[in-house]
C-alpha cells in the first residue's frame, strides 16, 4: 500500500490502467439524460488520453465539449449554455447562472481511443475544481477567447502546468467577434506564452475576406471548408499555398527540434522532403516535452476545427503511459520506488473529488496512476495536507462501492 500528500489517495488494488471513473457507496441508478447518448467503450492504458479544458469564464470551454461530443456520436445533439441543457453544467446554479462551478467529466470515443475531457470552473472562485481537474489530466486544452485574450489567472495557470511539464495546446475561439484578429491573437499569445505557441490551421476566409468558412492545414496543406454546415477538404489553392510556406517551414522546424529528432532534423535542415506523416509522429513528442504547444482557431458553435481538436487530442497528446511516475510513500512515510502505470501494479490513485448525490450517496471521481481498482475491493485512504489547507489529516480503511463512468450527471456501471 502506497500513498502521496496533499490529497486523498486510494490504497490497495485496483481498476485497469490510468483511467478516470467515479466509485460509489452502492449502486447508482443511471439518470435520464437531455438526449440519447451513446455508451463510450472501456479501453487500456495506451488507449485513453485524459484532458482538461482551461480557461476564463465565457472562453468557449463548455460548449466546445458539447460540439466534441456530438461530433463523435456521443450526443445525439448538442446543448447550449444559453439553453441551460449541455452534459457539463448539470447544476442548477450552473444552469441559472450560465457558468460552471463544478468540474464536470465527459467521457467520448474517437479514432479508437477514449477520450476524457474534464471540464473546469473559469472564475477563479472555484480554483479548487480546476486544479483537481489539473492532477487528473495528462494535458491541457487552454481555451482563449480572441475577443477578450489572456488573463493574469490563466498565465498563471500556464506557468503551474510548465512547472511539472504538462503538455498543452491552445485553442483560439471567439474569431468571428468584430474586436477579434487572428494574426493579433497570435502575436500576443506568443509574447504571453512563449514563441512555442504556433497554429496548426490558418483560418480560410469567405470572398468578403472576414467571414471564417474554414481552415487550412498547414501540415497537410488542405483547406477543411466548413461553409455547409460539414466538412469537406479539397487542396488549397495557389494564393493559400503562398501564404502557408512561411509558416508551415516555422512549425516543421520546431516540432522537429523540439521533438529531438536528429536524423529528421539533419534531413530537414538538409532541404530533404520529409513525410508528413513523420512530422505528426514527432508532433507528440515534441507536445509531450512541454516546448511545443500548438494553437487551432475554432467556432464550437458551427462546429468548425471541433474534429481538428479531436484529431490533435488523438495523435499529439499522451496516453497515461507517458505520465511521468508517481512519487509514493508507505501509510507510515517510508519512501518507495515511483510507480509508474501497470494496471497489474500496485494501487495507486487520487480522489479527484467527492459529491453527495440524491438516493446514491456519496460519490467519488477517482485518477488511477497504477493498478486496478475493482467493485468491493478494500483500500486504505490516506489524506495528508499541507499547512494551512483546512483540511484534517486522515488514514482510514475503506471498501469500494460500486464502479460508474459518467457522462455530466449521467452514470453509466461499470462491471
Amino acid at each position: 500500500m502506497f500513498t502521496r500528500s496533499v490529497s486523498h489517495r486510494l490504497l490497495g488494488r485496483g481498476w485497469d490502467g490510468n483511467r478516470i471513473e467515479q466509485s460509489g457507496g452502492s449502486r447508482p441508478s443511471a439518470r435520464e439524460c437531455e438526449v440519447p447518448v451513446a455508451s463510450v467503450p472501456q479501453a487500456g492504458p495506451n488507449e485513453i488520453r485524459n484532458v482538461v479544458l482551461v480557461g476564463d469564464s465565457s472562453s468557449g470551454k463548455t460548449t466546445l465539449v458539447e460540439a466534441a461530443l456530438f461530433a463523435t456520436g456521443a450526443l445525439s445533439r448538442p446543448g447550449r449554455v444559453e439553453d441551460g441543457n449541455t452534459v457539463t453544467d448539470y447544476d442548477p446554479v450552473e444552469m441559472r447562472q450560465q457558468r460552471s462551478i463544478n468540474l464536470a467529466l465527459a467521457p467520448t470515443a474517437f479514432d479508437g481511443l477514449k477520450i476524457n475531457f474534464i471540464d473546469t470552473p473559469g472564475y477563479a472562485d472555484f480554483v479548487g475544481d480546476l486544479r483537481a481537474g489539473l492532477r487528473a489530466a495528462d494535458a491541457a486544452l487552454f481555451v482563449v477567447s480572441a475577443a477578450e485574450g489572456l488573463t493574469a489567472a490563466t498565465r498563471m495557470l500556464w506557468r503551474e502546468c510548465a512547472e511539472v511539464g504538462m503538455a498543452r495546446a491552445v485553442i483560439l475561439t471567439k474569431l468571428d467577434h468584430q474586436r477579434a484578429s487572428f494574426e493579433d491573437s497570435v502575436a500576443q499569445l506568443q509574447e504571453a506564452l512563449g514563441d512555442g505557441v504556433l497554429p496548426l490551421y490558418l483560418p480560410s476566409y469567405d470572398s468578403d475576406g472576414h467571414t471564417i468558412t474554414g481552415l487550412v492545414g498547414l501540415l497537410s496543406q488542405e483547406v477543411a471548408d466548413y461553409s455547409s454546415g460539414e466538412r469537406t477538404k479539397r487542396p488549397a489553392d495557389d494564393t493559400q499555398q503562398a501564404a502557408l510556406q512561411e509558416p508551415r517551414s516555422t512549425l516543421i522546424e520546431t516540432i522537429v527540434t523540439e521533438s529531438e529528432d536528429e536524423e529528421l532534423l539533419e534531413a530537414w535542415v538538409g532541404g530533404e522532403n520529409v513525410g508528413i506523416d513523420t512530422v505528426i509522429a514527432d508532433m507528440e513528442k515534441a507536445v509531450v516535452r512541454g516546448e511545443f504547444y500548438p494553437l487551432i482557431p475554432i467556432n464550437p458553435v458551427t462546429g468548425m476545427g471541433v474534429l481538428e481538436v479531436l484529431e490533435l487530442v488523438a495523435k499529439g497528446f499522451p496516453s497515461p503511459l507517458e505520465h511521468r511516475d508517481v512519487e509514493a510513500t508507505t501509510p507510515d512515510g517510508k519512501p518507495v520506488d515511483a510507480l509508474a502505470c501497470d494496471p497489474n501494479g500496485p494501487l495507486l490513485a487520487e480522489v479527484v473529488k467527492t459529491t453527495s448525490e440524491p438516493y446514491v450517496g456519496k460519490l467519488s471521481l477517482v485518477r488511477v496512476f497504477s493498478g486496478t481498482l475493482r467493485p468491493d475491493a478494500p483500500v486504505h485512504v490516506s489524506g495528508h495536507f499541507a499547512a494551512g489547507s483546512m483540511h484534517e489529516d486522515h488514514d482510514v480503511d475503506e471498501r469500494i462501492g460500486s464502479l460508474s463512468s459518467p457522462l455530466g450527471k449521467t452514470q453509466q456501471s461499470v462491471p
